[in-house]
């Protein structure tokens, strides 16, 4: 069986068990909510040292062939212009479809803090590196500390290469790691969608949310069979770019049901490698950038809601300059975005709240009992655009060997 079925077949069996279940039983709901925590925890179990040992292999490759650092400011460039491109799509449509105004409810929760500028830079330049190892929510540092190693590979090579022979060993025996916990998702998938559902029946009030909800749907199908497959068809060849999303169905309904990248990103590096043919010194820098600075599936979805939150605050409209504001502050979205692998669309919420100041700083509480549809759809579409820029930019610097359809896992 296919993966894509298995983790297909986990979220059906996980919405069965979530609609049956009372909604009113804390104990039970509790109970899900640990399950769901576990779940994620193991899913991400090998993410960290299947970055930290692979990345500097493929520095060490790219930066041997004169190619790294080009490769690199490409890879940055494509993550922040997509961030940009879908957080005006997520405005357009908002003021498209022009979402009713939320009544402005007391009885609202969410996350109380958000992590600010000071925070990330501390978060990328931790006391240690081994701090950055042992915490693993924020990948950048991570990246950056697997990076330098991969630079250091380059000098002094005849002394350097029994650890490079070490770290492609271990990249390898993680990679495998990997694979046991990809192949096991489908049955924590049960546990993460069951405690989802069950937490949207409880929270979500339909009749209130219902043009929100609606507005990111409508973006969601577009950025997703519209303007991704473009993409594909126009920056990556005559191919029919639908069977690259074909290709990414797994990592997807991971991301779908969980609401977090992480706990996709060890699936989403299989299928990139196995189903569409991106060799390694590709996807090992791509995949992990895209979610550091490519999050532009939540950054669209999080533009959509601050316009409704700001509209429910004001009568007055939203003018020019609000619009102008969230576009000049994507580039930022991006850059918090990777520190929130797990609450991505409510800590950007919360994040672009606080920015905009002018007593706007709790607005954020509007669109809480919505937080989990919200960051789903961020995730979601986080995935698949990880997964398809890296297949274009492996394209660009000839990195993939292409697979058939049928021979996809």
């Amino acid at each position: 069986m296919k993966i894509w079925m298995k983790y297909l077949l986990g979220a059906i069996l996980g919405v069965v068990v979530a609609l049956v279940l009372p909604v009113e039983d804390a104990g039970l709901r509790g109970t899900l909510s640990f399950l769901f925590d576990l779940s994620i925890r193991i899913g991400r179990y090998a993410l960290v040292p299947l970055v930290l040992f692979t990345v500097p292999v493929a520095v060490f490759e790219l930066n041997e062939d004169k190619e790294f650092w080009r490769s690199l400011g490409r890879s940055v460039l494509t993550f922040l212009a997509a961030v940009v491109v879908l957080t005006i799509v997520g405005v357009v449509v908002a003021s498209i479809a022009n979402p009713a105004r939320i009544p402005l409810l007391a009885d609202t929760s969410a996350p109380s803090s958000a992590p600010g500028i000071k925070e990330l830079l501390f978060a990328i330049f931790p006391e240690t590196p081994f701090a950055a190892l042992a915490s693993g929510q924020f990948l950048l540092p991570v990246f950056l500390l697997a990076v330098l190693i991969g630079l250091a590979f380059s000098h002094d090579r005849p002394a350097t290469k029994p650890a490079l022979l070490i770290f492609d060993a271990m990249s390898r025996i993680f990679y495998q790691i990997n694979t046991f916990f990809a192949e096991f998702l489908g049955i924590l998938i049960i546990a993460a969608t069951a405690h989802s559902v069950l937490e949207l029946r409880a929270t979500a009030r339909p009749e209130v949310y219902r043009p929100l909800l609606l507005s990111v749907l409508i973006e969601v199908l577009i950025a997703a069979f519209v303007l991704m497959p473009l993409a594909l068809r126009f920056f990556g060849g005559k191919k029919n770019p639908y069977r690259t999303l074909y290709g990414l169905l797994a990592p997807a309904i991971a991301a779908l049901v969980s609401g977090d990248v992480y706990f996709s990103l060890g699936t989403l590096t299989k299928h990139a490698k196995e189903s569409l043919g991106i060799r390694r010194r590709r996807n090992a820098i791509d995949l992990p950038l895209a979610m550091i600075f490519g999050r532009a599936g939540t950054a669209m979805v999080t533009s959509t809601a601050f316009i409704v939150v700001l509209s429910s605050y004001s009568r007055l409209g939203i003018w020019a300059g609000s619009f102008l504001w969230i576009l000049a502050a994507s580039p930022l979205l991006a850059l918090i975005l990777g520190a929130a692998p797990g609450r991505g669309a409510m800590i950007a919420l919360m994040s672009l709240c606080t920015l905009y100041g002018k007593g706007f700083e709790n607005g954020y509480l509007i669109a809480a009992p919505v937080a989990l549809p919200l960051i789903a759809a961020g995730a979601f579409l986080d995935a698949l655009w990880a997964g398809c820029a890296s297949l274009l930019l492996a394209r660009k610097s000839s990195h993939t060997q292409e697979k058939e359809a049928r021979f996809f896992i």
